[in-house]
């Protein structure tokens, strides 16, 4: 299923859930930065023998519903940026690899408010991934593509500012395939 089919499909579940959710329900967009750490796994197959360098700075965007207090949803673009790889493949040398790592979360969240101000929160999601290689091998270029669905888990601390303005702390893991790569972030939550 291609990933823009099911952001849109995402998009559309969370805009019904918007028009049955009563008035204590609260939609929330936001932005996270921090560093990804990808298993060295996600390179076999592309070289034999060598170095992978999995640490990278990692990006998302994320807009859901709390449902309540306590239960909501979230969709989120994640960029986990890329593993960079060299050595030899079967003898021919492998230079400038890497492997960027994009891809949609979709989430079921459950917070625990600890004040008005602070909570922790859960979630336990689904990540649509794709996953981009390329480097030159023996001298000619190389590059493939793969994607798929796997799942995806994560905890956090939120503080509140203000009614709207908000920040969080988060730890997920992701699995890709036969890997799996963590983040750990920090963003600004804008809730309306």
């Amino acid at each position: 299923m291609k990933l823009s089919t099911i952001l849109a499909a995402s998009v559309f579940a969370i805009s019904g859930t918007l028009a049955a959710t009563q008035a204590s329900a609260q939609a929330y967009l936001g932005a996270s930065i921090g560093q990804s750490d990808i298993d060295e796994e996600i390179a076999f197959g592309l070289i034999t023998s060598g170095s992978v360098d999995g640490k990278d700075t990692a990006w998302k965007l994320y807009g859901g519903y709390m449902l309540n207090r306590s239960f909501g949803i979230e969709a989120a673009y994640v960029n986990l940026g890329a593993v960079s790889y060299s050595g030899d493949f079967f003898g021919d040398p492998v230079t400038d690899g890497k492997v960027e790592v994009t891809g949609f979360n979709i989430a079921g969240i459950g917070s625990l408010p600890i004040s008005e101000q602070l909570s922790v929160f859960g979630k336990l999601g689904l990540f649509i991934w794709e996953v981009e290689a390329s480097d030159i091998t023996g001298g000619a270029p190389f590059s493939d593509t793969a994607d798929g669905t796997d799942i995806s888990f994560g905890v956090g601390v939120g503080y509140n500012f203000t009614r709207n303005l908000g920040v969080r702390a988060e730890w997920e893991m992701f699995q890709i395939d036969e890997s799996d790569a963590s983040l750990i972030s920090i963003g600004v939550v804008w809730r309306f």
